[in-house]
């Protein structure tokens, strides 16, 4: 829908087990998706506390490697993790007018910056049916905790479209800011950054001459994309279970003190200078208009005419009297 040619999957599943692969899903467009089977299963790096300090991320290597073997044959490569989507702002529905816009005013690299984005508690299926209470062992401490899962008739995309900023409204970048670049211009990249370029490769006083006193980096050909009127990134990182822990709490208007909540309760749009809702819970992320109101609708109808996906099904708790112990033990349907 964005206008991309063809994805490169790099996916290290079988480096730890042959039940799971991405290539069931990519065989679904076979024209579109390439899988590389990937045999590291280092995926972050070490902390420096440890013994190994030194192991580095193979997504290095699977990065450098898509540039080196299909750089050369592209216009534009972009490098993002599966849980970030790039959405078109302003005008641009598609991601190659935009291009066209870069190329014709001489850059070379584009960024976008990315802040985690949190999942509406809308969007996600009743806490209540997989909450952990007390469970140190699940939770990560003696709290409260749910498994956390999106409803089957929404999309990822849709279910975490609340962001912590307005868009074009972030006070600092992540270093989770992913790029689009030309390879013929960049030489090496490095995840978020593009590290050598044929700017930076320049002799000092050759950089000097061409550039008039800018600094290396960023680089002279590279900027940020206008979140409002050209492009911005949503963040979809998974809220793991130990991250729910007292969510009952951390949501709370009144919850000074306690950790931050990881479920979206958006800011209402009507201008008013409420801080929670009629329940309590507190304010803590925007909604993207252009997500709910263009792209999610497009994908949704999209993946319904492929058979892919499934309407929500209703849920019920029914409830049994255990005579031995006389409490009501619920059991989902």
């Amino acid at each position: 829908m964005l206008g991309f040619d063809h994805f490169y999957v790099y996916d290290n599943s079988g480096a730890f087990s042959n039940q799971s692969s991405l290539e069931p899903v990519a065989d679904i467009f076979p024209d579109d998706v390439t899988v590389i089977k990937w045999p590291s299963r280092i995926c972050n790096n070490n902390p420096n506390n440890v013994d190994s300090v030194g192991e580095r991320s193979s997504q290095y290597a699977a990065e450098a490697s898509c540039r080196l073997r299909f750089g050369s044959h592209v216009n534009w490569i972009g490098q993002f993790d599966i849980d970030e989507y790039l959405i078109p702002m302003g005008n641009y529905t598609r991601i190659t007018p935009l291009l066209k816009k870069l190329d014709d005013e001489g850059t070379k690299i584009i960024s976008f910056a990315s802040w985690r984005a949190w999942p509406r508690r809308t969007h996600i299926n009743d806490p209540e049916v997989t909450t952990f209470k007390n469970d140190v062992k699940m939770c990560r401490r003696n709290s409260e905790c749910f498994e956390l899962s999106v409803r089957k008739d929404t999309t990822i995309m849709e279910a975490y479209n609340c962001d912590r900023q307005r868009p074009g409204a972030k006070s600092s970048t992540m270093p989770a800011e992913k790029q689009l670049y030309r390879p013929d211009y960049v030489t090496q990249h490095f995840i978020h950054y593009s590290t050598i370029t044929e700017s930076t490769n320049l002799l000092p006083k050759e950089f000097q001459e061409k550039f008039k006193g800018q600094r290396p980096f960023p680089d002279p050909l590279s900027r940020f994309g206008d979140e409002v009127n050209e492009g911005l990134m949503l963040h979809s990182k998974s809220v793991a279970r130990q991250d729910t822990a007292g969510w009952k709490l951390n949501c709370r208007e009144d919850r000074k003190g306690f950790d931050q909540c990881r479920i979206g309760f958006p800011w209402p749009e009507d201008g008013s200078n409420a801080t929670a809702d009629k329940n309590g819970w507190a304010y803590n992320c925007y909604v993207n208009p252009r997500i709910d109101n263009y792209f999610a609708p497009k994908v949704k109808a999209k993946l319904k005419e492929m058979g892919l996906m499934e309407t929500q099904r209703s849920t019920r708790l029914c409830f049994h009297k255990n005579s031995l112990e006389g409490s009501a033990t619920p059991r989902r349907d």
